[in-house]
């Protein structure tokens, strides 16, 4: 069992389009990202403590430990399919697919991905392509790749409020510039694509109608204007007979001013993002320490439910479906403090039954 070559897929593109990407803004939010100056701090580090990697001892070396992410398992009535799910989906090391979920082909990776798309543009497509799977003897229905779709190239179809299908469209700036439209013997390829339901995965920010990045664009100009005051003010020590005006106004600017207005935004940004503030950043006091740490655990764990939810509905409903399954199997995780156990924390902390470094002990050394 393999991927299907690029030029054998039946449809769908994976390529962007430029065109798209700048009038609807998206490539903007994308660059905002990539900069360690804006946000790419925020994204990155949100993104990786989802399922992070953790070190976990090893039953028979005592003192060791080793490096995995296997915070998954499925519930099933059948124990021999339980089994066989978990080999495909959820085993860190199964030999039975091939790339499922992409880098990594672990099903943390795969899920952080998609959280990463929707903390940036807000949207995620993946493009489903199913294939008979052998396990054991045994004969599946199952889906062997999760492709990206272009976001600025895809519109959801629906009907009566409900999704019915989707459409990828590409714009004729981009078709008739794009090389890869010409297929085969220059034959050309559709630039528009109808999908069923149950060909692509979709996701959209669950908690606000934008998302983070497109939330924290209008915050990054004191922040970007911090930066160059920075440069600026070095330069004007060195070139002390340059009276350039952005030197000079430098000259006469305390770094403590700059500074409080760059902590303003940046905190703003965390906020909007449920991250940790910074820790060169305004001082906090230690309840409102506390209260960012167990804010921030409470939104990782509402993410994660969202991304496993909609894998379960979106993936393994049409699973059970396609494979005739007599009830519907369901990924759940596991390893990390509920939200019930993080709020009796913070309840604990605020009526003094919990000191701060039982606090620090119980919550922020845990995942």
């Amino acid at each position: 069992m393999r991927r299907r070559p690029y030029k054998q897929r039946v449809k769908g593109y994976v390529f962007d389009d430029p065109f798209l990407g700048y009038i609807q803004g998206r490539d903007r939010l994308e660059k905002a990202s990539w900069n360690a100056m804006e946000l790419s701090n925020e994204t990155d580090s949100v993104r990786y403590s989802l399922f992070p990697l953790r070190d976990m001892p090893v039953a028979d070396r005592p003192g060791y430990v080793t490096h995995e992410r296997n915070y998954f398992s499925i519930e099933c009535d059948d124990p021999v399919l339980k089994k066989d799910l978990e080999m495909y989906f959820t085993d860190e090391h199964s030999f039975y697919r091939d790339g499922l979920y992409g880098q990594g082909d672990v099903m943390g990776g795969f899920l952080e991905s998609i959280a990463h798309e929707l903390f940036v543009v807000g949207d995620s497509f993946r493009m489903i392509e199913w294939e008979e799977v052998d396990i054991k003897g045994r004969k599946y229905q199952f889906p062997i790749d999760f492709e990206y779709l272009r976001n600025e190239t895809m519109k959801v179809i629906k009907k009566h409020g409900m999704v019915v299908g989707y459409r990828q469209k590409y714009s004729l700036f981009t078709y008739f510039k794009e090389k890869r439209f010409k297929g085969w013997e220059d034959k050309e390829k559709p630039r528009s694509f109808e999908f069923e339901k149950e060909e692509v995965v979709y996701c959209k920010y669950p908690f606000a109608k934008k998302s983070p990045t497109a939330q924290s664009i209008k915050y990054l100009k004191p922040i970007k204007k911090f930066w160059q005051f920075g440069i600026d003010q070095s330069k004007s020590g060195v070139e002390v007979q340059n009276h350039y005006l952005p030197l000079e106004r430098a000259r006469y600017t305390t770094y403590s001013r700059e500074k409080r207005k760059y902590d303003i935004a940046r905190g703003k940004i965390r906020t909007i993002f449920n991250y940790l503030m910074e820790t060169n950043g305004p001082k906090l006091t230690q309840y409102y320490d506390i209260y960012t740490v167990i804010r921030y655990k409470k939104f990782l764990n509402n993410f994660r439910d969202y991304l496993v939810r909609e894998f379960n509905e979106q993936v393994l409903e049409v699973v059970a479906k396609k494979n005739s399954f007599t009830s519907v199997p369901k990924v759940v995780y596991s390893g990390f403090l509920s939200n019930a156990e993080l709020d009796a924390a913070l309840q604990g902390y605020t009526d003094g039954t919990l000191t701060f470094d039982q606090i620090v002990q119980q919550v922020v050394r845990t995942p």
